[in-house]
């Protein structure tokens, strides 16, 4: 059973919801760190992880399978404001124990229940190139290739392209 778990933290109030999660969130984001993150990541991944959990609040889960960690996902650059929101840009990562039907379930899962309870028209995700099983999950969730980006950042040190993918709303099934 696939289950989104909200995971807050913000260090100022001593707001802390589910963090028991960092620690396999920590060793996931670190084992494909490759895929994530590009040159300009801070070299501090713990701190890093901390810092989007807390920007990324409320829009920040834990992923589960039967109570089990499968992985993350998490919103960020959202466009819109506290009463309509627009777009959003999705990042997602799961132990390799689940990609295949879980992953796919679980991607179809989270773009409908974005669409279905917040009211987002349009979500889209970033890619590196060479993330091809990651372009497949998306293919498979509705998504459609949208653009390329050229040298958009540096990857060990050389220019590095970006894909765009994105579903928009009226154009989605949402049963």
């Amino acid at each position: 059973m696939i289950k989104f778990v909200k995971l807050k933290i913000n260090r100022e109030k001593k707001l802390y919801k589910n963090i028991g999660f960092l620690e396999d969130i920590y060793y996931l984001y670190k084992k494909f760190d490759r895929y994530l993150n590009d040159d300009y990541s801070d070299n501090n991944l713990l701190d890093e992880i901390i810092k989007t959990v807390e920007k990324c609040n409320p829009f920040f889960w834990v992923i589960l399978d039967s109570e089990q960690f499968a992985g993350f996902v998490f919103l960020e650059n959202i466009i819109g404001n506290k009463n309509k929101l627009h777009s959003a840009e999705i990042t997602t990562c799961f132990k390799p124990e689940y990609w295949g039907a879980f992953t796919k379930k679980s991607a179809k899962k989270f773009i409908r229940y974005c669409f279905k309870k917040y009211g987002f028209k349009k979500l889209k995700a970033k890619i590196f190139k060479e993330n091809f099983k990651t372009a497949a999950i998306l293919k498979t969730a509705g998504m459609k290739f949208e653009a390329e980006l050229k040298s958009e950042t540096m990857k060990n040190g050389k220019p590095q392209d970006i894909l765009i993918y994105s579903v928009i709303k009226n154009k989605y099934k949402l049963q």
